[in-house]
């Protein structure tokens, strides 16, 4: 081994020493605390006093006080981006707060677990994956954070029914199914229906809204609405996103850019909406062609959130059904769901992820025999490499082919230089009697770019690596 080789293997070294120690020390993710954060969605920041607040407010048929959570701040935006009338917030009044029952669905792949405040959902559980900080299995949902919320308008008030107390109206456990339902003293009308699927992956939900034909057209939003928490030891804000897919488009918003532009409303065949951090999403997709805009906005932590949104006539029973994928980002998952969700996955622009996918699957098929991704990547970087050597040789013996005319080709420069028509052709010339093409050298390289590309792309962002072990300390 040369002097260069040894520094290179050294240096090489040194920088996955820097990377995995001291750079992921600093960049170390700090623990949660143990209860919701204030501000969070559905959880405002002194609960009990804000629970003991709509308690007597509901007592007394008032309007409850706008919260600061960031669900009510969405219903109290609705106005304002739905093209419809709309009004100030006021909490849906609903009678005397009945005490909160909770439910459970469970598939193999999930266990959620419903609260009927909000008729929402306050907790679901990855049983396949374990979260790193807690070595327990990774949830979904914040302690104490609930997801799935609807926000109505109608006529001039914006309802909000974030934490309003449903009631159980049927489904079990057993039965496969949950349905909740909240009615405003107003007449303004929210059903929900939770019910499993027969893909262990997917719950499908049935929204139903309805309001009196003399309080105006009616407005509505859908949405996961609570930000991922974080899941893994080491990570980036920005990793943890609201994204949405409308026809062949995915816009993402992360904290800088709602910082930034705000609340944000984009028009649009709506496909699916959803939550992300670097390996997990929570999503809605909705029944094909039925929902006509999206709406972000900052949620807890000023992360931002995104919500499914529309309009409906005056005395309409509004029905939307979608089925909520929350899970892990696994490629071939997306992909059988369908509605373009694997567009969520971090394979690479468009014209590489056919390559990414080819990768990953060799990667997966590899660990199948030989249980450790470390050695199934230095398996497939060296089947690239024997691939692509026939290739690297060629590229070689041109470069050496080329060095050796070099001085042909400066003389030849020199004796044409007022003469460049001519130059050009005593050079073409040259390399046709050597056999040899001055392209020769870098098209090779240029052709083996995407597979590495595609390989850097699989290997930071595919789930399937996801705290693997190697050797040692190096994951």
């Amino acid at each position: 081994m040369d002097r260069k080789t040894l520094f290179a293997v050294i240096l090489i070294m040194a920088v996955l020493l820097v990377d995995q120690v001291i750079w992921s020390r600093m960049t170390k993710s700090r623990q949660p605390k143990t209860g919701p954060a204030a501000g969070a969605p559905g959880v405002p920041g002194d609960s009990a006093a804000m629970q003991a607040a709509a308690d007597e407010s509901a007592r007394q048929g008032q309007p409850m006080p706008a919260t600061n959570d960031a669900n009510s701040t969405a219903a109290a935006g609705m106005s304002g981006v739905s093209n419809g009338p709309g009004g100030p917030l006021v909490a849906a009044r609903v009678g005397d707060a009945a005490p909160v029952t909770m439910d459970s669905l469970i598939t193999s792949e999930f266990r959620a677990r419903f609260t009927s405040t909000g008729g929402a959902v306050a907790s679901w559980v990855l049983p396949h994956y374990r979260d790193p900080r807690s070595d327990q299995a990774v949830n979904l949902i914040h302690p104490g954070v609930t997801a799935m919320h609807v926000a109505v308008g109608a006529g001039a008030v914006s309802y909000d029914f974030t934490r309003a107390p449903f009631r159980k109206v049927g489904g079990s456990a057993s039965q496969g199914f949950i349905t909740y339902e909240a009615q405003d003293s107003s007449g303004v009308r929210v059903t929900k229906t939770f019910r499993l699927s027969r893909d262990p992956h997917l719950l499908n939900l049935e929204v139903r809204v309805a309001a009196p034909p003399s309080l105006g057209p009616i407005q509505y939003r859908i949405g996961w609405a609570a930000p991922l928490p974080l899941t893994e030891l080491y990570t980036r804000p920005m990793e943890r996103t609201a994204v949405a897919y409308l026809g062949a488009k995915l816009e993402t918003m992360d904290a800088n850019r709602i910082a930034k532009e705000g609340t944000k409303r984009i028009v649009g065949n709506v496909r699916w909406t959803g939550e992300r951090n670097k390996y997990f999403i929570a999503s809605v997709i909705p029944d094909s062609a039925t929902i006509p805009e999206v709406f972000f906005q900052a949620g807890a932590e000023k992360l931002p959130i995104v919500w499914l949104s529309g309009n409906a006539a005056p005395g309409t029973e509004l029905v939307r059904h979608a089925r909520i994928y929350a899970g892990p980002i696994h490629y071939e998952t997306l992909v059988a769901i369908g509605a373009g969700l694997e567009e969520v996955a971090n394979l690479g622009w468009k014209w590489i992820v056919p390559v990414s996918a080819i990768l990953l699957k060799a990667l997966v098929a590899i660990h199948h025999a030989i249980p450790n991704y470390g050695i199934a990547i230095i398996i497939v970087a060296l089947a690239a490499k024997l691939v692509f050597y026939p290739m690297t040789q060629s590229s070689l013996r041109t470069m050496k082919v080329m060095h050796r005319l070099q001085p042909e080709v400066n003389a030849i420069r020199e004796k044409y230089s007022n003469d460049p028509a001519k130059m050009n052709d005593q050079m073409m010339k040259l390399y046709r009697e050597h056999k040899v093409n001055p392209m020769g050298g870098c098209l090779p390289m240029l052709l083996q770019l995407p597979v590495f590309l595609a390989l850097y792309q699989v290997l930071l962002h595919a789930i399937e690596l996801r705290s693997a072990g190697f050797v040692g300390w190096i994951h």
